[in-house]
């Protein structure tokens, strides 16, 4: 696990610069503190920073082929890296390590830029051949791992995290308000743009191409399978194999690897699977304090099942006095996002990057198994539509005023989406039931005719076109692999446990396991209103009763209340009029009224307000206080 770094000039005369190299390196070290490696030559210079998990001793990067003609810097862990090596070896190839990186060097010998259909695993990486003279980037299938790119008349540049190439001094500090409206919206700035007009992230299964002079060339190497499957005989057989088959690829590794255990199911599926592979598990689990804290605890199921598999558990308590690590976090970040459960996951990997390396997770296992409400809301909401226009009208006002409950849950704002959900595409109706901005009245006029473009609806809309047209939950599921999943999950995931040197791992997101599951109809997946039935099954044997009857809480704290309560003053004061004014984005008095109903309970306002929050706090660091570097 490393971050990466590069940049190449597009006149080949033109020397690199090492020095602005190791800036953005500097930038990025806590991806790989272990060591970096840096490949100076002409006009390119390309190096990593490397947190060392698998050979540790000769794994060291750059890495080059028998011939010095490619290297390569590359962030990630390929899983079959010891089956395609002993190919390689059996075609004549020589290898100078035991590391999964020098595969892929020697994969491209072989087969260019589609060198990454051959590779299971999560990565990014850049690889120059001075040979071709050409320079190839991947990022892999789902996502995992980011890479942002500059591109420019001078050339191009590239990074695992945009503070790296905010470093460089290359890039220019203009926002791209079309993309950021995607912030408020959904939680999140949609691939292939980036907070900023002049960087852009590489989209997940996709490969970019470029020599310098030449246009550059992205294509995509891999989608999710949107072909339907035939019901197999024994459906939880199959997801008993492939799910044991992936967490023991995922194992691989020269150092211990922990588990996160949040009491539900999908975590508790890695759990469990990881103990029936022999392994000695140390589980970590959160438990809240504060406001609203016992509704958001799992700590006993967690406890259950570890008793069962005699696996060690440590829990760790969650402050949710947030003030001391709040701007950290949003640095970490990298991007302005939006996803409260950023809180808790920096104190899980915090905790767990104290005595390890590598941790797995259960990401990904509602994408797989149709675990969130909105993915069977998109069914109903076809339904609603069907209800005359009038009556769908009266039933929206009526629920809009509906008040918010003591507890602070989501249940009644996810009541006011669906009724208010707007007719249309398939993707614009599954935004719809998503959406936590209910008008552009948010912005101020400066920005609002950029923001109305649409970005975010046009990125959902590109992603419908591509999704399976049977039933209706396979579709929602499709278009959260595109979304939810890469730009806030796997985002959330890297960026936090990096910042803390930890690798997470996520076995549910794996071509394996969703290229054999994912075309499963929907009859076999889910049942009528029930969510996970075939996880539920395949599991029966495996977890306590308790697993089965206990209500989803999902890896978040009472954010509602913490804004409410602990975070009230913050929120107060980085969102203050005069604040909002300097900053000339948004309406103030709009932000202040939003603000006074969530403190009212008249309404759950909790996802903008904690954008804005941390829209406001990123923006002091990115843009008013950022110290540019000078590009040498």
């Amino acid at each position: 696990m490393c971050g990466i770094a590069g940049i190449i000039h597009a006149d080949r005369t033109r020397q690199a610069s090492p020095a602005v190299l190791m800036r953005m390196l500097d930038a990025i070290e806590h991806r790989g503190p272990d060591e970096f490696g840096v490949h100076v030559d002409g006009h390119v210079a390309i190096g990593m920073r490397r947190l060392s998990i698998i050979d540790l001793e000769g794994g060291r990067q750059p890495i080059f082929d028998e011939a010095k003609r490619r290297v390569i810097v590359f962030n990630g862990e390929i899983y079959n890296y010891r089956d395609l090596r002993k190919a390689l070896d059996a075609r004549g190839h020589r290898f100078g390590s035991a590391s999964d990186t020098e595969t892929v060097v020697h994969l491209h010998e072989d087969h260019g830029a589609n060198c990454v259909d051959h590779l299971r695993g999560m990565f990014a990486f850049a690889l120059w051949d001075s040979g071709a003279g050409e320079l190839l980037l991947a990022r892999d299938r789902f996502g995992i791992k980011p890479l942002y790119i500059l591109r420019a008349g001078w050339g191009i540049a590239f990074a695992s995290e945009l503070k790296a190439l905010h470093a460089s001094g290359l890039m220019e500090s203009e926002l791209d308000w079309e993309a950021l409206e995607g912030l408020f919206r959904v939680g999140y700035v949609s691939a292939p743009r980036s907070p900023f007009r002049s960087v852009e992230k590489l989209e997940p299964g996709h490969v970019l191409t470029w020599q310098p002079g030449a246009e550059a060339k992205i294509r995509r190497y891999w989608d999710i399978p949107t072909h339907a499957a035939r019901p197999v005989a024994d459906a939880e057989e199959l997801v008993r194999e492939k799910l044991d088959e992936s967490v023991r690829a995922h194992l691989i590794a020269d150092v211990p690897v922990a588990a996160f255990l949040s009491g539900g199911l999908d975590s508790s599926a890695i759990v469990s699977s990881m103990a029936l592979a022999g392994e000695n598990v140390h589980a970590f689990t959160v438990r809240y304090t504060g406001s609203a804290a016992a509704g958001a605890d799992e700590t006993p199921l967690a406890k259950e099942l570890a008793q069962r598999y005699s696996v060690r558990l440590t829990v760790i308590d969650v402050d949710p006095n947030i003030e001391q690590i709040f701007e950290p976090l949003v640095w970490a970040m990298d991007e302005p996002h939006g996803d409260e459960s950023a809180v808790p996951t920096w104190l899980i990997c915090e905790r767990v990057a104290a005595d390890y390396k590598v941790a797995l997770v259960g990401t990904g296992g509602d994408e797989l198994f149709a675990g969130y409400r909105r993915q069977f809301g998109l069914g109903a909401a076809n339904l609603w539509q069907r209800l005359p226009g009038a009556l769908r009208r009266a039933t929206s006002s009526l629920a809009d005023r509906l008040p918010e409950p003591r507890g602070g849950g989501l249940g009644i704002a996810r009541l006011k989406r669906f009724v208010a959900a707007s007719g249309g595409s398939l993707a614009s109706l599954y935004l719809s039931l998503q959406d936590r901005l209910k008008s552009a009245d948010l912005f101020s006029p400066d920005i609002r005719d950029e923001v109305l473009r649409g970005y975010t609806g046009r990125t959902f809309e590109r992603y419908g076109q591509a999704a399976p047209r049977d039933g209706s939950v396979r579709p929602a599921l499709y278009l959260d692999y595109k979304t939810y999943l890469p730009e806030d999950l796997l985002h959330l995931a890297d960026r936090i446990s990096m910042a803390h040197s930890l690798e997470l791992r996520a076995p549910f997101v794996d071509q394996e396991m969703v290229g054999g599951l994912f075309p499963l109809p929907d009859r076999t997946r889910v049942g009528w209103g029930k969510p996970k039935r075939l996880l539920r099954r395949a599991l029966r044997p495996r977890l306590p009763d308790a697993h089965f009857t206990a209500p989803k809480r999902g890896f978040v704290g009472p954010t509602a209340e913490w804004l409410r309560n602990e975070l009230s003053e913050a929120l107060a004061d980085e969102l203050s009029v005069d604040r909002l004014k300097r900053l000339g984005f948004f309406d103030a008095a709009v932000v202040d009224r939003l603000r006074r109903e969530h403190m009212e309970r008249r309404q759950n306002h909790e996802g903008v307000l904690w954008a804005l929050l941390c829209f406001s706090t990123w923006h002091r660091a990115y843009v008013e206080n950022a110290v540019h570097a000078r590009a040498d």
